[in-house]
C-alpha cells in the first residue's frame, strides 16, 4: 500500500534537565487496491497521541517515559484503541559530522479487543539504529539541510502477538533548519508488518512528512 504519514512535534523546556514533547501523526493509506479478489479501500489507517518526559541526566544518555493512545481504522466502525505506557533510553555518539543513534524502546500495551470488551496486555521491545549528517555544508554555512536514516526493530515479548519479530521499519530523508526553532524532514518510510497468525505480511511505502517546533 502507498501513502502519507504526517507528523507534527511539539517540544518545551521546562528546566535544564526536563523537556516536555507532544507527538501526533496520521498514517494515511491514499489509494485503493485489489488484492487477491479483496478490495482495500483508501483510508486512515492509524491516529496517534504521544505526550512525552524527556530527561536529561548527562550526556550522551536521554531518558524518555510516554503515555501513547493509537486509535487503528480511526474512521471505520472496526476502530480498535490501544493505550500504551513506555520507557526509553537513547544513547548518541557524535563523529565529526555524523551522529550515531541508538534508541531502546519498552511499551507496556493494552490493545482493545472488540470480542470481549477488555484491553488484554503484552509487551514489546524495539530497536532503532539511526544516523544523521549536515550535507552541502561548504555552500550552506548557517543552516545546511541535513540527511537522516534509520531503521528500527520490534520485537514482541509477552502476550497476544501475530509473530515475534512483528514489524521493521526503515527511514532516509532530508531534513531543513528553518529557523532557531523549527525544522522540517520530509523523506520515505517503508514499513512491514505480520498481519495475522498466518504470517501474511504487510508493506506500507509513506512519504513521512515531519514538522519539529521547539518553544
Amino acid at each position: 500500500f502507498y501513502g502519507i504519514i504526517p507528523s507534527i512535534s511539539l517540544s518545551k523546556d521546562i528546566s535544564e534537565k526536563y523537556r516536555l514533547n507532544l507527538f501526533t501523526s496520521t498514517t494515511i493509506d491514499a489509494f485503493s487496491r485489489e488484492i487477491s479478489n479483496i478490495n482495500y479501500p483508501s483510508s486512515d489507517l492509524q491516529i496517534y497521541i504521544q505526550p512525552n518526559l524527556i530527561i536529561r541526566p548527562n550526556k550522551p544518555f536521554v531518558y524518555t517515559m510516554s503515555y501513547t493512545y493509537q486509535r487503528n481504522n480511526p474512521f471505520n466502525s472496526s476502530f480498535v484503541n490501544e493505550h500504551r505506557i513506555w520507557q526509553q533510553v537513547t544513547y548518541t555518539k557524535q563523529f565529526d559530522e555524523l551522529r550515531w543513534t541508538n534508541r531502546f524502546r519498552i511499551d507496556e500495551r493494552f490493545i482493545e479487543n472488540k470480542s470481549t470488551v477488555k484491553y488484554p496486555f503484552s509487551t514489546r521491545l524495539r530497536y532503532q539504529i539511526g544516523f544523521s549528517s549536515p550535507i552541502f555544508q561548504k555552500k550552506c554555512n548557517n543552516r545546511p539541510p541535513y540527511f537522516l536514516a534509520y531503521n528500527e526493530f520490534y520485537l514482541s515479548l509477552f502476550g497476544a502477538k501475530n509473530a515475534w519479530y512483528s514489524e521493521n521499519w526503515t527511514y532516509a530523508g532530508i531534513g531543513f533548519t528553518l529557523s532557531d526553532k523549527t525544522r522540517l524532514e520530509v523523506g520515505y518510510l517503508f514499513q512491514t508488518l505480520v498481519r495475522d497468525q498466518a504470517k501474511d505480511l504487510r508493506f506500507l511505502h509513506l512519504c513521512q512528512i515531519n514538522w519539529v517546533y521547539n518553544m
